[in-house]
């Protein structure tokens, strides 16, 4: 069975998956700044951070790469993020925030598209649809979930547990029953992205902003 091991920054997490054999993958980078916080909090949670062998990027926004530049001057683990996102990390440019229903509008101001201000950092691959962890050490599989933003990734574990990125979110971002994301790219495909995840026997979610979360608490939000 699989660990996961959340690792809390400020207003978003990253987290640490630990395979049954000891195998290691990073999910996500969090904000400009937060790579060293990362890697301390991986060493906190006991284990070594030169054993990173892979590094998912679920998607391309502010707070998810960027620590990226300063993980990957440290870490000899490869990078993998989704084409329609790679713009990111290769070229600074943020995947787009496009406000869905009345929290997104009211955040919308404070967020913005401009120009990251990190270096740029090229991907060891960069998917289309999905890669078999398996060779890293870990029993599941990166997939293409679409919706947040065009190329947002989920990683799906055999043992029924996923990291879904910001698919889902608290209804209050930070805390509240699961809710869908206060932005999206593409509400249509945000809600068949939720309808694969359970189709894929999923129970247990780990989001990026609040929870984990049920099964059931992803059921009640496919209309």
């Amino acid at each position: 069975m699989s660990r996961i091991v959340p690792l809390k920054l400020k207003t978003v997490k990253s987290f640490l998956l630990v395979g049954e054999k000891g195998g290691l993958v990073l999910v996500d980078a969090g904000n400009p700044g937060d790579g060293g916080k990362i890697l301390r909090g991986v060493e906190k949670a006991g284990y070594r951070t030169q054993d990173i062998s892979l590094i998912v990027l679920t998607h391309g926004h502010r707070d998810h790469v960027g620590g990226i530049a300063e993980l990957n001057e440290c870490l000899s683990a490869r990078i993998i993020i989704h084409e329609k996102d790679a713009a990111a990390i290769t070229r600074g440019k943020e995947a787009p925030i496009t406000p869905l229903g009345l929290k997104g509008k009211l955040l919308g101001p404070f967020t913005s598209n401009e120009k990251l201000n990190t270096r740029g950092v090229r991907p060891d691959k960069i998917i289309e649809e999905s890669i078999n962890l398996h060779g890293f050490g870990v029993a599941g599989k990166v997939i293409h979930t679409p919706g947040h933003t065009d190329g947002s990734l989920s990683i799906i574990l055999k043992d029924g547990k996923a990291v879904v990125g910001d698919l889902i979110m608290g209804r209050f971002l930070l805390f509240g029953g699961a809710g869908l994301p206060f932005f999206a790219t593409d509400p249509a495909s945000l809600q068949e992205s939720i309808s694969r995840i359970l189709s894929l026997g999923v129970e247990e979610i780990y989001t990026s902003h609040s929870g984990p979360y049920r099964r059931k608490d992803l059921e009640r939000l496919i209309t």
